[in-house]
């Protein structure tokens, strides 16, 4: 068999065999509506003066279909189970997201912003903020 054939035949089992897991993983089911196994939900806000009783979000990332929930802090100052407001948000990057307060807290007071699957259970934890400190001034 000529070396040229022989090369040919050895790059194509190569290629079978490399291009398997790669058929394999898309076969993998995502959580419906995800956008990416690989990138974590992430919360941005800063302290803020509301208008009227809205407040902004600067950035949301939600890898699946989820929602935005502001909580008011406990005497720990971290969040309490009180929910202030929220907004249902699909998957994807959000900017600018305006959230509606049922109770507007005094000027000095923190809160929190998180986020949470449609179950209401918080992501996972990762490295970015999953839940983001912010003062009403």
């Amino acid at each position: 068999m000529p070396l040229h054939k022989a090369s040919v035949r050895i790059a194509a089992a190569a290629l079978a065999l490399f291009s398997l897991p790669i058929a394999a993983y898309a076969l993998v089911d995502k959580p419906e509506g995800a956008t990416s196994a690989t990138t974590p939900a992430s919360v941005i806000i800063f302290s803020q003066k509301p208008k009227g009783d809205l407040i902004t979000v600067t950035y949301a990332y939600m890898p699946a279909p989820g929602n935005l929930v502001i909580h008011g802090s406990g005497s720990n100052g971290k969040p309490d189970k009180a929910v202030l407001g929220s907004v249902k948000l699909e998957a994807g990057d959000h900017r600018d997201v305006g959230v509606t307060l049922k109770k507007m807290p005094q000027a000095g007071t923190s809160l929190w912003a998180s986020l949470t699957n449609t179950q209401d259970q918080p992501f996972w934890q990762t490295s970015l903020p999953l839940e983001n400190e912010f003062t009403i001034k």
